[in-house]
């Protein structure tokens, strides 16, 4: 596996982070007038006392290493995750191609778990990983994510009053493919397929849902408008669940569009007093020629916002995708790996600053297919957002 560069040395602490425990220490005076007597009964309580500590350590050392996402296992890749997906055949895409599952300890005495302990380290292990090989794979580093079902995907969205995507086209794309997940449409679930013609939905299919501009005016934005609308069409594609809402807010530049603030806020001011959080996925890169006032100017707007309506917002931070080597000479200076990986250290700090969590997506593009140098196709994307949905169920729902 190729990490061209190390993974940021620091990472978000949560409220799931235990700290090692520190046993105390006991000294003890062997004067030679003591009685044999007294040695013995002193031996008995330095043995009892070592025991105690260590069954104490034991079971605080669990709890770091159990998965917190508080979603039981009820779905095994044993065959393939995409087979009951419409468009499965068509476009080709298999779940050994995305994921890897995990190896469990071979330590039938001690069991560890496989899967990262929290939030903290699960972010750590998705920016730090790999590929095995050009297209192989993702594979995360330390630790492992989950690939969660449809019917777990929704278990884990009802945890929240609504979720939030802000950003340019990595947001939108990896936005599409959480729509292709809860719709179950490899085919065309990222598409507003009442708004296309029969010509146009055979065109925008599979890859070229991404990959076409001719498509990209389909992209859904929202659930709302899946809701309204699927059903008024011969081919219909709903949601397996649609209890959170979620929409997806194109931006560019900064300050955004004062629709754009209105449509965040509006969710906002909805059951002011719930305790459940409503999360926001952010990201701004190319689209500003990575600017760096440009992208820490949205984190702030897009904060302040979110904290003037008292509601409970957590943050999450997209790094840019890697440069591909299709990337126009005439951007590789301003736009090429170098560039990027800076940026991408850069804008984490910031990110962090804000108590944002921040999730890298370098290191996962790397060796991945890219029809231009910048963009990448379905299996990218899914994996992208198969990310974030672990990360929103290693989220506190109060």
């Amino acid at each position: 596996m190729a990490y061209p560069f190390p993974r940021l040395n620091s990472s978000p602490q949560t409220p799931q982070h235990i700290k090692g425990i520190e046993s105390p220490r006991r000294k003890v005076s062997h004067g030679s007038h003591r009685p044999i007597a007294a040695y013995k009964r002193l031996i008995i309580i330095i043995v009892c006392s070592t025991a105690v500590l260590i069954l104490l350590v034991r079971s605080f050392s669990g709890k770091t290493s159990r998965q917190s996402d508080r979603i039981p296992f009820s779905h095994e890749l044993a065959d393939d995750y995409f087979d009951h997906f419409e468009g499965h055949q068509d476009c080709g895409i298999t779940s050994s191609d995305l994921y890897v599952p995990p190896t469990t300890s071979s330590n039938h005495a001690r069991p560890t778990s496989p899967y990262c302990r929290n939030r903290a380290a699960l972010l750590e292990a998705l920016g730090g990983g790999g590929r095995h090989g050009f297209d192989a794979p993702f594979v995360p580093k330390g630790c492992h994510y989950r690939w969660y079902s449809t019917a777990e995907i929704c278990m884990i969205l009802d945890r929240f009053d609504g979720i939030v995507f802000i950003g340019d086209d990595v947001v939108k794309h990896l936005y599409s493919a959480f729509n292709i997940l809860l719709r179950e449409n490899v085919a065309q679930g990222g598409l507003k397929r009442w708004e296309m013609s029969e010509s146009e939905r055979n065109s925008c299919r599979c890859d070229n849902q991404f990959i076409k501009p001719e498509c990209a005016k389909y992209a859904v934005t929202s659930s709302e408008e899946v809701d309204k609308n699927d059903g008024s069409s011969g081919h219909r594609s709903p949601y397996l669940c649609n209890r959170t809402p979620h929409f997806f807010l194109p931006i560019t530049a900064t300050p955004a569009p004062a629709p754009l603030h209105e449509s965040f806020t509006t969710l906002l001011s909805k059951n002011p007093d719930s305790y459940r959080p409503i999360p926001v996925i952010h990201s701004l890169t190319l689209s500003t020629g990575l600017s760096w006032p440009t992208t820490t100017a949205s984190m702030s707007e897009w904060i302040a916002i979110a904290d003037a309506s008292g509601r409970n917002t957590p943050f999450l931070w997209l790094g840019p995708v890697a440069a591909g080597h299709l990337k126009p000479p005439g951007q590789i200076l301003s736009q090429g790996n170098n560039a990027l990986w800076h940026f991408t250290v850069e804008m984490a700090k910031e990110a962090r600053s804000r108590e944002m969590d921040s999730l890298g997506l370098y290191n996962m593009t790397l060796q991945a297919s890219s029809w231009d140098g910048s963009g990448y196709g379905e299996r990218v994307a899914l994996v992208q957002a198969m990310m974030v949905i672990n990360w929103l169920s290693r989220l506190e729902s109060s």
